[in-house]
């Protein structure tokens, strides 16, 4: 009979002589990592997995193996860790069957009075559910749509998880988000617990970590703090990490992560740091309404941060070639993954209407000229990849027409409104390419300006404009100060915006501080796209561009329509660049096909209480176009080539 032991940390087996043959020595070492160290088999790993994994390859081979009592208590306390997964599991999956009416009223002690009604908050119908699903799973996922009131079913959980002592315990609550979340979360605990009878200043209860922190005083923040905000850029910082490290030590948290999408990526020095973390935490929870921001890939990491020791799904690099291009192997996940999560969906949400609007903009003379150059030059280069390789440079190629489509006046370096422009004609392409906003403005700048003459009543309504581009967004500034003399706040990724800045901006634009009166915000969705709620003060927003981004289209629009919001039609306008000359297409039409077939997409994935397929990436990169694939623009030369194909490049005037 052979024997399984632990001894100075170290696992050994000595096997008996009739099971001590060649097929139970191969899976020992090259299965199982172990070693030969004169007549016993040794390995570090003393994990209860390995225990099992050796004793049942042997008894499936005919052979008895003995556990000394180290191993066997060892296995046994797995077992038993186990069990109330198993337990945990399946009532979390019965919550999660179970219809929304089926739940009470869940009074939490920390939610403070509704002024409007004179009694405490409650949570919406549908926003209990997800809440007890998390406390009954422990460590749980909630993928409601954006605008569903994730951070109150989050604070929610937190505060009965913390009321109710069940095991496993926590007193304190760790929020990891992006920057812009700050606001939210402390806004949002604000309004939840102030006026609470229980009479405790919220404002003296979270802190947040910024670059004036010391990580050297994390450790004992929560000896004057129950909330700690921190972004998700200090965590994969080594001083900051091990600082949090030391914290999680010493008190019950409740480890949170915001937009998990974030650490979707298995290799990122984010995800890395963000997994180091998990086992120190008593209880954890993901937030996004994006959960698969690649695929099915994009969730191994966010659930390995969930169940660290569970294996949910297995070992990285073996899951991401197992389910790569693999429905069934993706249908095995969802099957794994969905007793973990909720999702609140668009449906549940019963919001009002929205008036999607398109506004058709002719291109100027000048601008459709270069439009046509650089969209001829593209298919030419696309037809002749060994010349000038253009394959690799398809991002590059689709940020380009959709910069000639809103503004050629892009491709210079002056991005200012120009009221008198002069007389360019017969200047060579490429010099007016640089100078052209001299001498025209785009058709798009034309039509949003007659706009907003005709159809906005800038005094009074509050309105959002969104730009892809930096220099659109300061353009559009510009003329709206010179023209209309309103209050404009603009918002865009650059380095000189601080987050101080940025706050200020949306507070104006709220009207909470009481001093500035801002009717018009300008941002791109980069910027902009999560964990700000405009909902409240404005119901239009004007789209000047758009990319091939769905993520980014879905989310902006969310900023204006989500839960809370006054009973008013919300407005979309989208400015969609022409061709003066035909009915071909441009590439802001393909855009809008585009966006279409992905957000009927995306929308039969949100309103499914499954997983689905999700390919719509988060990245964002220095020309604005981050989220296009190659399918993108593969249709984008086939919506093109028609009107190039038998057609020579435009004629340069200035050489006739």
């Amino acid at each position: 009979m052979s024997e399984l032991s632990i001894i100075n940390d170290s696992l050994s087996i000595r096997l008996d002589d009739v099971h001590n043959i060649r097929s139970i020595q191969k899976f020992l070492a090259n299965r199982m990592g172990f070693r030969l160290r004169g007549t016993l088999w040794v390995s570090n790993n003393v994990a209860a997995e390995n225990i099992i994994a050796v004793r049942e390859y042997i008894q499936s081979k005919g052979g008895n193996v003995i556990l000394d009592d180290i191993c066997q208590q060892t296995v046994q306390e797995f077992q038993t860790i186990q069990q109330g997964f198993e337990n945990r599991r399946e009532e979390a999956r019965e919550i999660k069957d179970s219809p929304d009416n089926s739940f009470g009223e869940l009074p939490i002690q920390e939610f403070g009075i509704n002024p409007r009604t004179g009694q405490r908050w409650e949570l919406m119908n549908y926003q209990r559910k997800p809440v007890l699903h998390a406390l009954a799973a422990v460590n749980s996922a909630n993928f409601s749509v954006p605008g569903a009131g994730k951070t109150w079913m989050a604070y929610a959980t937190y505060f009965l998880a913390k009321e109710r002592q069940n095991n496993p315990q926590v007193n304190r609550l760790l929020v990891v988000c992006p920057k812009p979340a700050f606001q939210v979360w402390e806004g949002e605990y604000k309004t939840i617990t102030e006026n609470n009878p229980e009479e405790f200043n919220p404002e003296d209860n979270i802190y947040r970590i910024t670059e004036d922190t010391e990580p050297a005083i994390i450790p004992f923040l929560p000896d004057n703090y129950e909330i700690i905000l921190i972004n998700y850029e200090k965590v994969r910082n080594q001083r900051y990490e091990a600082a949090l490290n030391a914290m999680l030590g010493r008190y019950d948290f409740f480890l949170l992560l915001d937009e998990s999408h974030k650490i979707k990526g298995y290799e990122t020095f984010t995800g890395t740091a963000i997994r180091e973390l998990a086992n120190q935490a008593r209880r954890r929870m993901i937030l996004t309404g994006t959960p698969m921001p690649n695929l099915h890939i994009g969730l191994w990491n966010q659930f390995e941060f969930l169940f660290p020791n569970e294996n949910l799904l297995g070992e990285y690099d073996i899951f991401k070639k197992r389910v790569k291009n693999n429905e069934g192997e993706q249908r095995r996940t969802e099957r794994t993954l969905y007793p973990f999560f909720t999702r609140v969906t668009d449906n549940q949400l019963d919001l009002p209407e929205t008036r999607p609007v398109i506004v058709q903009c002719p291109m100027e003379i000048t601008q459709q000229k270069i439009y046509d150059t650089i969209a001829h030059r593209i298919l030419i280069n696309e037809a002749n990849r060994r010349q000038i390789n253009a394959f690799e440079q398809w991002e590059r190629n689709i940020t380009y027409l959709i910069m000639a489509a809103t503004d050629p006046g892009l491709f210079s370096e002056n991005h200012q409104y120009m009221s008198d422009l002069i007389d360019l004609g017969g200047v060579e392409l490429e010099e007016l390419i640089t100078r052209y906003s001299e001498g025209e403005l785009a058709g798009k700048i034309q039509d949003l300006r007659s706009f907003l003459n005709s159809d906005v009543n800038l005094d009074e309504e509050k309105i959002i404009i969104w730009c892809n581009f930096r220099g659109t967004l300061t353009k559009v500034q510009d003329m709206i100060e010179q023209e209309f003399g309103v209050g404009v706040r603009k918002i865009d990724g650059s380095p000189e915006l601080s987050l101080e800045d940025k706050e200020r901006s949306l507070r104006e634009f709220r009207g909470e501080t009481g001093e500035t009166e801002v009717n018009v915000l300008i941002a791109n969705p980069a910027s902009l796209a999560e964990s700000v709620s405009l909902h409240q003060v404005c119901h239009h927003a004007i789209y000047v561009d758009r990319t091939f981004n769905a993520t980014h289209w879905i989310q902006s629009k969310k900023r204006i329509h989500r839960v809370g919001m006054d009973d008013v039609v919300t407005r979309y306008t989208i400015l969609k660049s022409t061709f003066a000359d035909s009915d071909d297409q441009t590439v802001d039409e393909r855009i809008r096909r585009s966006l279409l077939d992905k957000e009927r997409r995306m929308n039969q994935f949100l309103n499914d209480p499954g997983i689905n397929e999700n390919e719509m990436e988060l990245n964002w990169n220095e020309n604005g176009t981050g989220g296009n694939d190659y399918d993108d623009y593969a249709g984008l030369l086939e919506s093109q080539g028609p009107r190039y194909t038998n057609n020579p490049e435009p004629e340069d005037d200035a050489n006739n």
